[in-house]
């Protein structure tokens, strides 16, 4: 199977191709080959809308070509496959973020979402929409200096499509292995001189439970033990699910020089069958989730000054069905405005502003008689006050730019009295500054020096103070005491690009030290009291990681002028170390006595990928055929192993308190043809190798499985 894929690919890419020499494009012909250059795209989330090529810190890009060759089906499949960050998908529409060995979470703790420069809405990925998507800008680095609290490692802004002039669109419709099935539309463009608008509508439903792979490429015997014999070619039991999406704009044009775009985006999904691990040891449940998000842009031009305002609200609801431990419901509320004035000074550009945001989060648990009982976390509230101010300019005959960001923020948390966990009401406030430089320089032309530091905070999730969990007899308490989160960031790197001979390389090396990383930590109990060992939360003395990361491309269409593309790519992330120093309570017998005494300890982190890695080769003949392999490595990491409570789940490892987790590739295949310039057709083959793997412990992903898609546009 694997070779039958590999030679189409080469076949197919080799015959398109044979033309080459009729009328090749020039390399300067900017609407045939306009978006294989990305150097010139400007970065909406910088907030000076600076071009690529002029940003200090690394900033990735997915454009809406490698979108539409992806297959996957929301934002978080998306990101693990085309971009150099980490991402642990959950069955059950859930995905968590993780960017330079960050620890992901599902609450993305560690990462800004944006949509259009303003809050997602979500904390969870799954549930964004790609069919109305542009393009998505991946900032890597500390952005706090921008937009405040949890950009310690980066900001994810997706950027929306913004159509005019005649009014076109396109239908979609797929079906494909394990009964799934999707359909789209999207349309856009001018209704009037004044007005014009852009909607669209995507439909996801799988009806049939996944088969987990078959395969490890890396080798079987190392990693069954971890994933478990019985999980390979078995069935995910209730995995179905049914999701909708619908996006609106409508740009109202008052002037020239000021416009009003209005937004609304609705995500429904009811009855997503959630089985949780392949042990299925909290059960197999369900969950409802309903989002509205609305937002207003008053976009406006004043002399040199473009303004901006943009208000925003947003409800999230999640009704989670359990037969084990009785049901649930949350309520997460975003709202706030974001006001700025952008500006340009011969060659300084200039931004500052103001950014409020509210965070309310309310929650109510059941048991399995319908009696309220404690929730996990008590309801909080949080309003981020934050004004900012964003500095770029050119040097020494435009080879320096340099960026400086500063930020002041004003946090005021409330935490609210719930009696069923027996906190008391806790309202904190303070204050934090935040700032980040960078600079990049021009050697000679394409190759280019740049380095960048920044320093970044994480407000500890109301969860962590004073939440409680439990499942079978493991206790999650939280700690009233528990600090906010500092980190420091440095990168330095070289960078060289020159499209005219389809060369991109960039080498980043990063390095992050923390203050007050907040851990997990078990703590045993007593003998002599009768209790559960529980877990809780802690500040950790400090904490260290470094790595480098790699983005790497060659484009043998360059050759030929661009009459076509055929690049070959790789995004590598590396870390080196990764560690956290924290004070633990030993017991020693020392002449026949127990003795307790506080020892420093220096551990490996946990949740955090040694190597993850996505590589691959696409072609693209600019006359309607695409075919693209991606290849993706999933680096191993160390988890606390919870499954040693339930019989039922892996038999080996009983005793163990953490695992290593083993490595894995899994490669995806992609080829579309559109013929009268309208139609297309269209095969994707994702996990190619059928490989048996997990992102998170005990989660085994899909296996192999096809999808046949066609398309009109119009």
């Amino acid at each position: 199977m694997k070779r039958t894929f590999l030679t189409a690919f080469a076949l197919l890419s080799l015959l398109a191709t044979g033309k080459a020499e009729e009328k090749p494009n020039p390399v300067k012909d900017t609407t045939a080959v306009k978006h294989l250059n990305l150097s010139e795209v400007k970065i909406s989330a910088s907030r000076v809308n600076a071009k690529m090529k002029d940003l200090p810190q690394k900033v990735d890009v997915i454009t809406s070509r490698v979108i539409q060759s992806t297959p996957a089906l929301d934002m978080g499949e998306l990101l693990k496959k085309t971009s150099g960050v980490d991402i642990i998908q959950y069955p059950g529409v859930s995905s968590a973020i993780s960017i330079r060995g960050f620890a992901p979470s599902t609450s993305n703790k560690y990462s800004v979402i944006l949509i259009n420069g303003k809050p997602a809405g979500t904390k969870n990925i799954a549930t964004i929409d790609l069919s109305n998507v542009e393009r998505v800008e991946i900032l890597k680095g500390p952005f706090s200096a921008q937009f405040g609290s949890s950009a310690m490692a980066g900001v994810i802004n997706i950027v929306t499509k913004e159509t005019t002039g005649d009014i076109k669109g396109n239908v979609n419709l797929a079906f494909g292995s394990f009964s799934t099935s999707k359909a789209s539309v999207n349309v856009g463009g001018d209704l009037s001189e004044d007005l014009d608008f852009d909607f669209s509508y995507n439909f996801q439903k799988r009806n049939s439970d996944y088969k987990i792979g078959k395969k490890n490429l890396l080798g079987k015997k190392k990693a069954e033990s971890i994933l478990d014999p019985a999980s390979y070619g078995a069935k995910m039991e209730h995995s179905r699910f049914e999701r909708h999406n619908v996006d609106a704009r409508l740009g109202l044009k008052l002037s020239k020089d000021w416009k009003i775009n209005l937004n609304q985006s609705i995500f429904v999904a009811n009855g997503i069958e959630t089985p949780g691990s392949f042990w299925h040891v909290y059960g197999k449940n369900s969950k409802d989730i309903k989002k509205d998000a609305t937002g207003i842009d008053i976009l406006g031009k004043i002399g040199i000054h473009n303004l901006s305002l943009s208000p925003y609200y947003s409800k999230e609801k999640n009704k989670t069905i359990n037969d084990v431990r009785g049901n649930s419901e949350s309520v997460f509320k975003n709202y706030g405005f974001l006001i700025q004035d952008a500006f340009t000074i011969g060659k300084h550009n200039i931004a500052f502003g103001f950014d409020n945001k509210h965070e309310i989060y309310e929650s109510t648990k059941w048991d399995k008689k319908g009696e309220e009982i404690a929730p996990y976390k008590p309801n909080y509230g949080t309003e981020f006050s934050g004004i900012f101010g964003q500095f770029s300019t050119k040097a020494l005959n435009d080879k320096l730019n340099l960026a400086i960001g500063m930020r002041y923020d004003y946090i005021e948390s409330t935490l609210k009295k719930n009696p069923f966990l027996k906190n008391d009401e806790k309202k904190e406030t303070y204050s934090v500054f935040t700032k980040n430089i960078g600079a990049k320089y021009e050697i000679i032309k394409g190759l280019q020096a740049h380095a960048s530091w920044g320093n970044a905070f994480l407000a500890p999730d109301a969860y962590q103070i004073a939440g409680f969990y439990k499942a079978g007899s493991r206790v999650t308490k939280g700690n009233p005491d528990l600090k906010p989160e500092f980190s420091n960031t440095y990168d330095l790197g070289m960078e060289y690009k020159n499209f005219a001979k389809g060369i991109s390389l960039d080498i980043t090396y990063f390095k992050t030290k923390h203050k007050d990383k907040i851990v997990s930590s078990r703590v045993d109990p007593d003998p002599k009291v009768k209790g559960d060992e529980y877990s809780t939360f802690k500040n950790a003395l400090r904490s260290s990681m470094d790595g480098i990361e790699v983005m790497a491309s060659y484009d043998f269409g360059s050759l030929f002028d661009y009459d076509f593309s055929l690049k070959l790519y790789a995004n590598y992330t590396q870390l080196f170390d990764s560690y956290v120093k924290e004070k633990k309570i030993v017991k020693e017998t020392i002449d026949g006595k127990v003795v307790e005494k506080s020892v420093t300890v220096k551990g490996d982190m946990k949740y955090v990928r040694d190597k993850n890695a996505s590589f691959g080769l696409e072609y693209d003949n600019l006359k309607g055929f695409q075919c693209r392999l991606n290849g993706r490595y999933i680096g191993r990491r160390y988890e606390d192993n919870w499954y040693t409570y339930y019989s039922n789940a892996r038999k080996d490892h009983k005793t163990d308190r953490i695992l290593r987790h083993p490595s894995s590739y899994v490669f995806d295949y992609d080829m579309s043809y559109t013929f009268k310039k309208n139609y297309t057709l269209g095969l994707t083959v994702s996990n190619l190798l059928d490989e048996n793997y997990t992102e998170k412990d005990g989660y085994n992903m899909p296996g192999r499985s096809f999808m046949v898609k066609v398309g009109y546009k119009f």
